[in-house]
């Protein structure tokens, strides 16, 4: 495990969660984020956070810029898998009843 400091935020793995979650590998996308929680927590404890340089806080305003842009990335893919599976639920009552008028 690589250990990071106030000076050097753990980078956010935006290219493996996406792999992840592409693949639909929930757990692997979940272990990703555990593992940068754990760094970022290790890089920064809560009663060093006051302590920051202007240039170690710029690094983590660009950590949390980053986590942001990822959460909304997020958010536009939950709603588009919301509309498809309300699409497929759509198709499914039709389906049945079809099946069931013409049974």
């Amino acid at each position: 495990m690589t250990d990071y400091t106030a000076d050097a935020p753990p980078p956010l793995p935006v290219e493996a969660l996406r792999k992840a979650l592409g693949q639909t590998d929930l757990d692997a996308a979940l272990a990703l984020l555990e593992a940068h929680d754990r760094a970022v927590r290790q890089a920064l404890p809560v009663d060093e956070a006051a302590l920051l340089d202007p240039r170690q806080v710029q690094a983590w305003r660009g950590l949390a810029q980053g986590q942001v842009a990822l959460l909304d990335e997020l958010a536009v893919l939950r709603d588009q898998v919301a509309d498809q599976l309300r699409q497929l639920q759509r198709h499914q009552r039709g389906a049945s009843a079809y099946l069931q008028a013409m049974g």
